[in-house]
């Protein structure tokens, strides 16, 4: 939590900001790309995206299958847009051989190996300095940010709730503070 107690996510300029700031002519900013539109759209965390397998994500549905979330607990999200599934889509179609879905480009072995979060993590920092965001920014922010903007659009608490993984409504309740602030600005101008 950021903020004195309130959640930070990010606006929708920052989003696209950071979005455009992988280098989609080479296979790691794709790939790079994939991982954190993914984390926005369909609110994954970040290890839960790097454990994905290929047979995790169907495309034809916008589905993701969740198989090994936080606690263990599995279950199915989704994200929204056709721009996603068409740039997954091209990841499968290059990336190395691998069991993970977003894998490593280079090995000894010409095959990819998972990345790790922490690295991942390094990665998402240069791509603030290259996008001009503030430093504090980090990639769950991209999670808080799929969750606020499905408040904003009148998405129920439990659906996100369930979208999440969260166990307890309370956990998902952090984000309504959004909802309520922006009733507060839309009744006093």
């Amino acid at each position: 939590m950021e903020n004195g107690g309130k959640v930070r996510f990010l606006e929708p300029h920052e989003v696209q900001l950071l979005l455009q700031a992988p280098n989609l002519k080479s296979l790691t900013g794709l790939r790079n790309r994939c991982v954190l539109q993914v984390m926005y759209e369909a609110g994954l965390r970040i290890g839960e995206v790097l454990a994905l397998k290929s047979r995790d994500v169907v495309l034809d549905d916008k589905r993701i299958e969740v198989v090994r979330g936080k606690g263990g607990k599995s279950r199915t999200v989704y994200f929204r847009t056709d721009d996603l599934a068409i740039l997954i889509d091209r990841w499968k179609s290059l990336r190395p051989t691998s069991d993970f879905l977003f894998c490593t480009i280079r090995s000894a072995e010409g095959k990819g190996h998972p990345l790790s979060p922490t690295c991942f993590r390094i990665t998402f920092k240069t791509y603030l300095v290259k996008a001009s965001l503030d430093q504090s920014i980090t990639p769950h922010m991209l999670r808080h940010t799929c969750a606020t903007e499905m408040l904003r659009r009148g998405v129920n608490l439990r659906v996100v709730q369930e979208a999440l993984g969260h166990s307890w409504l309370s956990t998902t309740q952090i984000y309504t503070h959004v909802v309520n602030d922006d009733v507060r600005k839309a009744m006093q101008g």
